[in-house]
């Protein structure tokens, strides 16, 4: 975690105000876990600024002394750490872990966005497991039946809600870090975090790496057992009735065809490392991961969740064209 932490505070330019919640708080605390050999060990945190505890104290304190204190700015929000199930079971309401024990859930983080003026556009990006649910932010009261809220929310998140991710380790070596949100920003600052350059990442060739494409970089190359989440995916998927044995019925020519560069590279890229062919391979994938036979799902199957990621991109490309097709100018214009 302290890892992810350095590295997303080294991309941010000098002129961003940023501050910074982590462990207790302290630098004196042992509170780095690592591995030295085969041995685990505890350090204290080498961060080049620490702000506050990540307890539910330290949250609320930044929230109004930092976030609150300008409404005017747009916000970033990075969470690198563990992630839990709702305690009541609602897959809905995961919950960030919070330093010493408790959580911030779902509803906890929208009733403090809720603070902010309409206007205030927020990011948010999660690496943590089930932060999934996390994409619920886009609804009133942080509930997935709830009106969409007015301001521009975009979220990027590690798992679904109901999967863990694999963003945690002892390890120094950080060439050896493959969660989600190392994929992500060093697609959309072109340098990964050992210092080297990244390419490849500018599906449309317009010399810039948006969000959306910094998002399929990761579906792409990311080689472990996550299957990451939008909050393009949870909107398409509240608001566009389709079923999926409709949905799997499509072409993969017409799906290619109605997506972007990003989605088409993620889509192509993910379908070879599949060995899909033909025009069916939605079904195909589909049949494979939920049909008769497919057997218990292994969330630390790289394959299977590969073949999660295609499934779900295609789909988010179909119902984003029913979304285009269906003529509702409001939901065309949000999304």
């Amino acid at each position: 975690i302290e890892g992810h932490v350095r590295y997303f505070q080294s991309l941010l330019p000098a002129t961003v105000e940023r501050r910074v919640l982590f462990a207790d708080g302290s630098r004196g605390t042992r509170s780095v876990q690592f591995l030295d050999g085969l041995r685990m060990r505890y350090r204290a945190p080498r961060l080049p600024r620490i702000d506050g505890a990540t307890t539910r104290r330290g949250f609320d304190a930044i929230w109004r002394k930092f976030v609150r204190a300008r409404p005017a700015d747009p916000l970033l929000l990075y969470f690198a750490g563990h992630g839990s199930p709702d305690p009541r079971r609602d897959l809905d309401n995961n919950v960030f872990d919070l330093w010493g024990g408790g959580g911030l859930s779902v509803r906890d983080l929208a009733a403090r966005m809720e603070e902010l003026p309409d206007d205030t556009p927020v990011v948010i990006v999660m690496a943590q497991c089930f932060s999934g649910a996390f994409a619920n932010l886009l609804f009133e009261g942080g509930r997935p039946d709830g009106e969409l809220v007015e301001r521009d929310v975009v979220g990027f998140f590690a798992a679904t809600r109901d999967r863990p991710a694999s963003g945690c380790t002892p390890e120094i070596n950080e060439a050896d870090y493959t969660d989600f949100s190392s994929y992500f920003f060093a697609a959309l600052s072109g340098v990964d975090r050992l210092g080297n350059r990244v390419v490849g990442a500018d599906f449309d060739q317009n010399r810039f790496v948006g969000m959306n494409e910094a998002f399929a970089y990761a579906l792409l190359h990311q080689a472990t057992g996550d299957v990451p989440v939008a909050t393009s995916d949870v909107f398409l998927r509240r608001f566009v009735n389709k079923p999926d044995h409709e949905t799997m019925a499509t072409p993969y020519a017409r799906v290619l065809s109605w997506s972007s560069p990003a989605e088409r590279a993620a889509l192509e890229g993910l379908s070879d490392a599949l060995g899909l062919r033909g025009e069916h391979r939605l079904r195909a994938a589909y049949d494979r991961e939920f049909g008769p036979g497919a057997g218990r799902s292994d969330v630390e199957d790289v394959t299977s969740a590969h073949r999660l990621r295609f499934i779900r991109l295609a789909k988010s490309v179909v119902l984003a064209r029913a979304l285009r097709q269906s003529g509702d100018r409001a939901l065309i214009e949000r999304f």
